[in-house]
């Protein structure tokens, strides 16, 4: 049986309330990827208390209690976290955001030569490089073109993701280009298949002398992780 169906008859029968252990005599597959599969599955108060009342012993209804409290503790912590990074970044330098972007750009750009564009499947990040690109390059959302890349099997609502596009980055739908399609030998199966939106290329027009503005930075970039950094003034991020 194909890994991805395996996953999914795992966290299925995860939320219908099974253990691990009652989950891996099911699924012939490992205990630990069976658990790494479903580490995010939250179950119900009914749910705990029938795992706690099955376990033989009173050491292993503690075991579990203490993975509960430690799981608490650890969404608790990543509730802190994020909501400390919220706090120390929501006023950046000007600098920071054009760093910030550099490195995005190293990762997810084109490398081409005269083509400065990026991709990437996540909308936040679609929407941080085309600021980034206004506020830093004063390149307008008028003058990008995207191209949306899908499943095949997600052909039947390519309107729908292309109209979720459209809104996150809002840009309209006459700067979309034709969608592209991946062809597979077998279709992938997504847990959640209404809200799988494939991946954005974002590309600027005439973005030839863009290209080695950003190329330049990006070699600066690099180059100067033995130099110290400078501080500068702090602004707020323009919002797209």
């Amino acid at each position: 049986m194909a890994k991805s169906k395996l996953r999914l008859r795992a966290r299925g029968l995860r939320k219908q309330g099974k253990s691990i252990r009652e989950i891996t005599k099911k699924i012939p597959s490992a205990k630990s990827s069976i658990s790494r599969w479903c580490r995010d599955i939250e179950l119900t108060q009914e749910q705990t208390r029938r795992l706690l009342a099955n376990k033989e012993s009173g050491i292993r209804r503690g075991q579990l209690k203490g993975a509960l409290v430690q799981k608490q503790k650890r969404l608790t912590k990543i509730e802190e976290y994020k909501q400390e990074g919220l706090k120390r970044l929501r006023y950046i330098s000007l600098d920071a955001f054009l760093i910030a972007g550099l490195a995005l750009y190293l990762g997810e750009g084109s490398k081409k030569e005269n083509k400065v564009a990026f991709v990437n499947s996540d909308p936040e990040i679609i929407k941080f490089m085309i600021t980034w690109l206004k506020t830093c390059f004063d390149v307008p959302p008028e003058q990008l073109v995207c191209s949306v890349l899908i499943n095949k099997a997600h052909q039947y609502r390519e309107k729908e993701i292309r109209i979720f596009w459209q809104n996150s980055t809002g840009i309209p739908e006459e700067q979309f280009r034709k969608t592209r399609f991946v062809k597979t030998k077998q279709r992938k199966i997504y847990e959640n298949q209404d809200t799988y939106y494939g991946t954005l290329t974002v590309r600027a027009l005439k973005s030839s002398d863009l290209f080695y503005r950003i190329e330049g930075l990006m070699n600066g970039l690099l180059e100067s992780s033995t130099h110290t950094c400078r501080r500068s003034s702090v602004v707020r991020a323009k919002p797209s």
